[in-house]
């Protein structure tokens, strides 16, 4: 559903994560002058699809005129296609990257265990015996164990049901899904760089090269980081034990899903 409009309350309401991500704000404001327009003409029952397919830039709408003595009507977009691009819009309205400020307990415990990480000389050997696809395996792996723990530990999961359409549930916890992952992948971004700067203050070259038995260069500090922030993302998960579940919940979520989700007790139940 892209909007709902009554005529007789002169008055439009637009469902934003249906934009999708390209071109969100002049599509938001294309779509509100054609809206305004057909409410000052009178056609808010049934604007005009012309101009809401230019105000939204691509695919079919379609109208839903009100049953019986209704008033309210829908413009929707009908497809899969739109349903990928409400998942879109609705991981844009999460603002992934706003968990992290809510997650310091498990950054601290990350970076603390990276860090524990860089001095030992077994996690040297290792970083450089192993292959950076092996490296890159791993870190998809604990940044996903990551996720999973904050989704299911902070009840972020959505299980109710609705048999008439299925697939809302399903669109909910991917965008959960999807936001979680992409803020601890910002986290782990983060904690890489922070350990690579420690890594080449910390350890002498040619202390690192007497130790791997060959010259070494950036990429052997790269790699050393790597595996280390992937020790310590796994260890985050301790962390996250301390840090508010209701903050976590409230940064996941907009304000608006925030409190649609208090209200119908999907937190909880």
């Amino acid at each position: 559903m892209v909007c709902e409009l009554s005529a007789e309350a002169a008055a439009a309401l637009v469902s934003l994560p249906t934009l999708g991500l390209d071109h969100f704000a002049q599509k938001a404001r294309r779509l509100l002058a054609a809206l305004v327009d057909a409410l000052q003409e009178g056609t808010a029952q049934c604007p005009s699809a012309t101009e809401v397919v230019e105000a939204l830039g691509h695919g079919q709408v379609r109208c839903v005129l009100p049953d019986g003595d209704g008033d309210v009507s829908y413009i929707v977009l009908p497809g899969r296609a739109n349903r990928l691009r409400l998942l879109a819009g609705m991981v844009l309205s999460n603002r992934p990257g706003r968990l992290l400020p809510a997650l310091a307990s498990c950054v601290a415990a990350a970076a603390a265990t990276g860090a524990f990480g860089i001095f030992y000389a077994s996690i040297w050997n290792m970083s450089d015996a192993l292959h950076p696809a092996r490296l890159a395996m791993i870190s998809v792996v604990v940044t996903g164990a990551l996720s999973g723990w904050l989704i299911f530990h902070n009840s972020l999961w959505n299980r109710s049901r609705d048999t008439d359409e299925p697939w809302r549930a399903g669109s909910d916890n991917a965008s959960t899904v999807i936001t979680v992952w992409l803020s601890v992948a910002m986290m782990y971004a983060v904690l890489w760089s922070l350990l690579f700067a420690v890594s080449l203050a910390v350890i002498e070259a040619d202390y690192l090269q007497s130790q791997l038995g060959h010259p070494v260069g950036v990429l052997d500090y790269v790699h050393l980081s790597w595996l280390a922030a992937s020790l310590g993302t796994l260890a985050g998960a301790l962390g996250s034990n301390f840090d508010s579940d209701e903050a976590i919940r409230e940064a996941t979520y907009s304000r608006r899903e925030h409190q649609r989700r208090q209200l119908a007790d999907t937190y909880d139940d």
